[in-house]
């Protein structure tokens, strides 16, 4: 009974360390999705916006898409559609830097 005990606790610290690990992809998915990025931003298909595997192939660094975010640098990628985007850079600069690093992380996952 008593290994058992141990296993159990064995299991429940690895699995909180296994999701406290994985916590920035997940908070960066639902940044996403809850500031509406995947209303224009797709995977690989170029639909109102450029496509996240585009961008993560321009961008390649977090530190590169973060200073985006903050205002700090240019656009990398133009399209015809950018002037929408120059409104949600309110919306992400009010984000902590926490959540940038973890939303820039979960589009460089596009790669």
């Amino acid at each position: 009974m008593r290994r058992l005990f141990s296993i159990v606790i064995a299991m429940a610290l690895l699995s909180f360390f296994w999701a406290s690990n994985d916590s920035s992809a997940g908070s960066g998915e639902a940044l996403f999705v809850s500031l509406k990025c995947a209303a224009c931003h797709k995977p690989d298909l170029k639909a109102t916006a450029v496509p996240l595997a585009e961008l993560a192939k321009a961008y390649g660094d977090p530190a590169k898409l973060v200073s985006f975010f903050k205002g700090e640098s240019p656009m990398i990628i133009e399209s015809t559609k950018s002037g929408m985007m120059k409104g949600q850079l309110k919306n992400l600069g009010a984000l902590s830097d926490e959540d940038k690093k973890a939303l820039a992380d979960y589009i460089l996952s596009f790669k």
